[in-house]
């Protein structure tokens, strides 16, 4: 992950940063807010140039998952776990390693005693949420679909896909995204299936990856292969991130030539400031905690509130609904979509009476 210059708070109830027993990596876990119930958040394994670099990432996305949690009413907290892979370490986690490390990360997990659930996020999966399984129940994100998609997986795309038809509907009088062109960046899980859904409304897409070996997937998938080179300033009426996030600065707006933004990277904006940047611009923009919630909707859905899969795809429809009241407000009042996003996590947090009493938080450490 490159250096950026990124905001945080220090507003989280703990955080803590231990040396793996049996791997000697680095785990850094944050809890965010328990107010609402348990922490949730996924376990991220990424390349970072300092480790100030990960501590910062890792704070932003425990904030960002409580705001998440609070603003679809989820009955969770946030919280997350970062394995940074520094210079002269490990860049690839295989094997031995990678078991050792998922095995500590676990350990230190079932000692926070459900203050705390780990899920998949960047750089691990629904397999490897498994395995740790055996050493800890406090673990989320390792059922799967019918078809074998990883239930935050498919619970993200789906819930994108709500923000997206809100959008559509604020700018273009409908929810349909038929004849829309859509340029998805970054096509991992999410993007793929992302893509899969956009293209069965009848939606043009456009796809790109870091990684150009996934050209023949984007194109099997009957999208059209981008160059990652440009793809955030093609002309498009949506361009959805769905990679890391920070990519969007003040710098990049200027260069933008797309109608809305709705997409699955977390923290997208490098600074709030972006957000303003973003509404002179006449750019909407689906704030991202809100639009990519329908992963821990799905997950928590299916395994903290005991739903049926049916269920817990029908609770996504409120995706929908937060972000159409998000932005009509923000257009009636003439602020950002961000503040209005904001705000209506807050209060949902301010209504909130105390921490979760479910388990202890971890001391900063």
């Amino acid at each position: 992950m490159p250096s950026r210059t990124l905001e945080t708070t220090l507003d989280h109830e703990g955080f803590l940063v231990r040396q793996g027993r049996r791997s000697g990596l680095p785990v850094i876990i944050a809890i965010h807010s328990t107010r609402l119930g348990p922490a949730v958040g996924g376990m991220r394994i990424a390349r970072y140039d300092s480790p100030a670099d990960a501590l910062v990432d890792c704070l932003r996305l425990s904030r960002g998952m409580t705001y998440k949690a609070a603003a679809v009413r989820n009955g969770t907290g946030g919280g997350k776990t970062v394995v940074p892979l520094l210079p002269g370490g490990p860049q690839r986690l295989d094997g031995q390693l990678r078991e050792a490390l998922l095995l500590d990360v676990a350990e230190l997990v079932h000692d926070l005693n459900g203050a705390y659930y780990v899920a998949p996020d960047v750089g691990t999966s629904s397999a490897d949420i498994q395995l740790m399984r055996r050493r800890t129940p406090y673990v989320g994100g390792y059922s799967a679909t019918a078809d074998g998609l990883g239930a935050t997986t498919f619970g993200t795309a789906a819930g994108v896909e709500h923000a997206m038809n809100a959008t559509a509907a604020h700018l273009w009088g409908t929810p349909q995204l038929r004849g829309r062109d859509v340029v998805v960046i970054g096509f991992g899980g999410v993007g793929h299936e992302l893509t899969k859904r956009l293209l069965a409304q009848g939606a043009h897409v456009r796809a790109t990856d870091i990684d150009p070996k996934r050209r023949s997937a984007v194109e099997t998938s009957g999208a059209q292969w981008a160059e990652l080179d440009g793809a955030y300033t093609l002309q498009t009426d949506i361009l959805a991130p769905c990679a890391l996030g920070g990519a969007f600065t003040s710098e990049l707006v200027g260069s933008l030539r797309c109608r809305a933004i709705v997409g699955s990277a977390n923290n997208q904006l490098a600074h709030d400031t972006v957000a303003q940047d973003l509404t002179q611009a006449r750019i909407t923009w689906a704030p991202d905690f809100v639009a990519n919630a329908g992963g821990v909707m799905y997950a928590s859905g299916l395994e903290l509130h005991q739903l049926t899969p049916a269920q817990s795809l029908q609770r996504l429809a409120s995706i929908e609904e937060a972000t159409a009241r998000i932005l009509e407000d923000s257009a009636n009042e003439a602020t950002t979509s961000l503040a209005v996003a904001n705000r209506l996590a807050e209060n949902v947090l301010t209504a909130a009476r105390a921490p979760h009493p479910n388990g202890n938080t971890p001391s900063t450490t």
